[in-house]
Formats: C-alpha cells, structure tokens, sequence
C-alpha cells in the first residue's frame, strides 16, 4: 500500500464513525455541557469526534522492542525533546524489573507486548501463540501498574508460506488477550488478522538504522508521508526498532529529536495513546438534548481501564459555542485503575494478591466439563463495586462469545460470587489438542471509588503426542560438509525402497506446527531431510509445500524435482512415497508437507522408516 493509500484509508476511517464497539469493551457514559447564544443554535448544534486532537494533523510515536537495558537512555532522550515511545518488552530477569522497567513508564512513554520468549508465532500451535501474547500482558500490567493495548510481532512476522491460516490464528489470539492495535510494516493488518472493522489500530512504520541512525534518512522519510497529505487529511507515523545504538547514534538521534520538536501540528503521543484515542473515537455513541440555549450531549463509550488510556477526546461543535469555541475537549470521568495485579490459581483453592489482601480468588478450567468458573470473595470491610469480568481463553476452546464478559454492581463485604462460561466445544484437531494452556479472567472493580484491576489465572498443559505428521516423523543425514551430499545420493534416498538406515529422527521443536521440521544448525555444513509418506492410490495433484528458506535441492520418489510455487502440485505413486530436502544447516523451523488441499496443517499420511 502507497502511503497515499494510507492517508486516505485513515480519512475513510472517520469519515463514518463505526459505533458498533466491536471488542464489546466495558462502557459509561458522560455529559458534555454547552451553551450556545440562542436556543435555536442549541438545537442545530452538532458534535463530531476529531480523529486527532484539535489543532493536531500529525501523530507521531516510537516503537522499541525487546527488554533491553539501553531501553532507559532512549526513554531520557526520547522526553528531553517532548517525544514518547513505547517500549515492547519479552519476559526478561529480575534486574531489569528492578532498575529498567521503572523508567520506561515515567514522561509519558509506555510499555507494550512482544511475546513472552520472542518466537516467530507463525511457526507455533495455537495455544502457545495464545499463551505467549496473553501471560505477557498480563504479566506487565502487573509490573507497571499500567494497562497494556500495544503489541506488535516478533521478527515482524505473521506468515508462514502456503499457511494461510497462520495470520487467522494469531489475530485470534490477539482478540482474546485484548489488545488494540501495532505499528507494523503492513498497513492491512486488521484484515489480515480476521478482526472487525475499526477494531485494529495500525501506524506507518519506519526505520532510519538502528545502529546507525541517518538524520537525512528520517528527513527523507517524514516527508515523504507529509508530502502524502492533502488539507485535512491525518496520519499515524512511528519511528522504531530497537536500541542498538552506540553513543555517536545517540547523539544524531538527540540531534534529530530537537530538529522535529515542538512542532504544533503533530501530537506526540505513545503507541497506548494513539490506540485508546482512535478506538474511543471511532466507537463512542453520542445523543442530545436541549434545555433552552443549552446542548447537553450524552457520550456512551469504552471506559478508560478497557481503552487502556485516559486519553481525552476532542470534537468539532457547530455552530460556535456562546463564548466562541469550535473545538471542545472531552476528559473521561472515570479514572485509570490505581493497581494491577496478577494471580496464578490452580484448583478450587482460594489465593489472596499482594495488592488486594481483602480479595480472594480462584480460576478453574474444567476441560473434562468444558467449563471455566471464576469464584470471588470479598474478604474485607469495603464493598466491591461496578465489577467487570473479561474471561480470556486459549484458542483450544469456544465459547458463545469470543471473550465471554460477566458484570456485578457490587459485590457486599463477606459475600462470594462465581462466575461460570460453558463452552461450546473444544477444537477436536491435533492441531488445538496440545500445548501450555494459559487462561484468565480480567477483573475491573472498583475499592473506596478507586479503580483496579486483578488478573486472575489458571494454566494446564495438554502433551505433544507424535502424530503421524512432518514435524514427528522426519529423518535427518547431518550436519556433514558440503561435499558429503551428491545429487547421487539424495536421489537414492528419496526412494521409498531405500534403505534409510543411518539417518536419525530429527528432534522436533516444541509446540511447532506439524508441518515443521526444526533444522540444526551447523556453520557451512549441510542437512538432509527426509519424509516418507503413504497413498491409496495414484494421485496427481497433492500440494508439495516447501519454503525457499535454505532449500538446496528437492527430491522426489528417486528424482529432482524443481518447486516453482508455494505449494507446488505433485504427483504420488501408490504405496509409499519419499521426499528428500537439502538444506543450508542454518538452523530453526522450516515448512515441509504433503496435502490434499492448499492447508500444510492438514498434511497426508507420513510414517517414519
């Protein structure tokens, strides 16, 4: 997409405001006074939320991922010249909790999700992806005190080859576990993922070197995007990615930072900002009434606890306010939670948080009775009010709603509630019946008028059982010298009559995807990988799926064969069949399966010799 395309998918954005709310986040309302000179100005009186702040054309934000110690002298350089980022952190140790993490929430900057360990989520099952993108929000919001609605991809990768499914599972995750949005290189993310429309945030990402940062490369790409701009059009820009920088690329980024300061036409807001404002924006409902020369309008929208920012709206009036305004800014009235903390139950047992010592509280996920019960005391003197509950499942289950939600008034000193969701099923597939299953419910209520938030959580571990797939059936010959491999050779052993018996089971990667094989990794030295399958009969026409990644050569049933597409139609002899791949010993996980149709996850039969 041209970032003309961009300008103008953003000015389509607002030009109809989506207020469906599709996330179904928790809503309030407020009023919005005005006065008008006359009571017929107060009747034609309109109110139109801004995509912007007033006066603002231009949102620009940083993004820097990883949990980096050198994370701190970006966020002192970044507030020196009034700018913010957001930082994306992995799980990392104590040390970094301790002395970094603190820093990184202070003048105005933010932190958001990058996955718990940095795996390429298109190469896992769908629990773990669920696993990694859910524990680590809910996990820093606890650390920070700070809701988290950013997150963005690890290597910026969300394809896996023919897999068309993969980006499907992970905007799956990303819906459950809550988040709102990601600067990232591609502009159709929200589409991509499966999400609703107006539920996705995205930004025009750029780099200018992360080592070595070039002034005139951040010239260049700045204006190419105001150039993109026509009058009134508004655009979402973010510098990124990581903080590699020695002390001369700090310096030149200390010296570009003052150069586009204070402009006043750009807000310089952080990645948790900008989400909260455009989905409050484009989903907040408004109604009016009028008393005499005065237009009182109702705003119904996301709390700012659901949002993940009290960021204020602003909206255009018309005609002019009494006193000459035409641009209102409208503050939430409810507060961001004051704490955040997080729980990990297991079994009926109640546990007491840190930071709520009068709450008690277990999670139970019930796979056998297809369940998942929420139980809640309220062990101290004060009442639990306007409590909200967000169950937020792994991609194992279903549910009539795909973050089942449950709300209470109050919940009166001394007494328990339970909370319950049946599911609809749970996905049968090999594909779904494994893997770390993490679950939690999201728990906003409010103590003595304060807001807070407790994550409540369970986990489980359903086992990775050999299946009849690539990833457990693979045999491997290597890591050997170049030389050791001849077209001979890897002919030979693709014979399905061949003797394969010095060749050893590959080791499969954890919770990788069955049409994975994880290939070692050996400088300047080569692997054979080997997969024997079976078919009823003679068949023209199964998909070949293979990556280009490393690939030296391709053999088939005693032949080469040249893999022109992705996947690549073949023909299978009746019986047992035999493919032989050569790879570069680079390492990690690579795309190899045979299959009826165009989906890699469903592969044919393959049995180990």
């Amino acid at each position: 997409m041209t970032l003309k395309s961009y300008v103008l998918m953003c000015a389509l954005a607002f030009s109809a405001v989506l207020s469906a709310n599709p996330l179904a986040l928790p809503e309030y309302t407020r009023e919005v006074k005005l006065t008008f000179a006359t009571p017929e100005a107060a009747k034609e009186a309109k109110l139109t939320l801004l995509p912007l702040p007033a006066g603002k054309h231009f949102a620009f934000s940083t993004r820097w991922d990883d949990s980096n110690p050198k994370h701190a002298r970006m966020a002192e350089l970044l507030a020196k010249h009034g700018f913010k980022g957001t930082f994306f952190l992995v799980a990392r140790d104590d040390k970094f909790y301790d002395e970094t993490l603190p820093l990184l929430t202070r003048k105005g900057h933010s932190v958001g999700n990058h996955t718990l360990n940095h795996p390429n989520l298109a190469t896992l099952i769908p629990n773990e992806v669920s696993r990694q993108i859910l524990q680590n929000r809910a996990e820093y919001e606890a650390r920070t005190n700070q809701p988290v609605n950013a997150f963005v991809l690890p290597y910026c990768a969300y394809k896996n080859g023919s897999d068309s499914l993969s980006p499907l599972r992970i905007g799956e995750a990303l819906y459950r576990s809550g988040e709102l949005g990601s600067p990232e290189y591609f502009p159709n993310l929200e589409e991509e993922y499966g999400l609703p429309a107006g539920s996705w945030s995205v930004s025009s990402l750029f780099s200018i070197d992360d080592r070595h940062p070039s002034a005139e490369r951040f010239d260049s790409e700045i204006e190419k995007r105001l150039k993109s701009m026509k009058p009134g059009d508004y655009f979402h820009a973010t510098l990124g990615l990581h903080t590699w920088q020695d002390d001369k690329g700090f310096e030149t980024l200390d010296g570009i930072f003052a150069k586009y300061a204070n402009r006043p036409d750009w807000w310089y807001c952080n990645e948790n900002e900008y989400n909260a404002y455009r989905y409050a924006a484009q989903h907040t409902r408004i109604e009016k009434r009028v008393e005499g020369n005065r237009a009182i309008f109702l705003l119904a929208g996301p709390t700012p606890a659901a949002l993940g920012s009290d960021t204020p709206l602003w909206a255009a009036v018309t005609p002019a306010t009494a006193d000459g305004k035409t641009r209102v800014r409208l503050p939430h009235t409810l507060a961001m939670p004051e704490k955040i903390d997080l729980v990990v139950t297991n079994g009926s047992d109640l546990v007491k948080p840190k930071k709520f010592p009068a709450v008690a509280v277990s999670l139970q996920m019930n796979l056998e009775e297809e369940r998942v019960t929420l139980t809640l005391a309220n062990q101290g003197k004060l009442p639990l009010t306007n409590v909200t509950v967000a169950f937020r499942l792994p991609l194992l289950i279903t549910t009539d709603e795909r973050v089942p939600r449950k709300s209470a008034e109050l919940i009166a000193p001394g007494s328990t509630v339970t909370y319950s969701v049946n599911f609809t099923e749970q996905r049968k597939t090999a594909l779904y019946q494994c893997g770390r299953l993490f679950a939690a419910a999201e728990v906003d209520f409010e103590l003595d008028e304060k807001p807070q938030r407790l994550w409540v959580a369970t986990t489980d571990e359903l086992p990775q059982f050999a299946e009849a797939v690539p990833r457990d059936t693979a045999l491997a010959l290597g890591p050997l010298p170049p030389e050791s491999f001849t077209p001979e050779l890897l002919a030979a052993a693709s014979n399905p009559q061949e003797s394969l018996s010095n060749w050893e089971p590959l080791k499969a990667g954890e919770w990788n995807l069955p049409y994975l094989v994880q290939i070692p990794k050996k400088e300047k030295e080569q692997v054979a990988v080997a997969l024997t399958f079976r078919a009823e009969a003679a068949i023209d026409g199964w998909k070949l799926h293979v990556g280009s990644r490393d690939v030296l050569g391709v053999y088939l049933n005693g032949s080469r064969i040249e893999v022109k597409s992705l996947p690549e139609r073949i023909k299978a002899l009746k019986g047992l069949n035999r493919l032989v791949v050569l790879y570069k010993a680079n390492g990690g996980p690579h795309m190899i399966s045979v299959s009826k149709g165009s989906n890699p996850n469903l592969p044919v039969e393959f049995v180990q010799q």
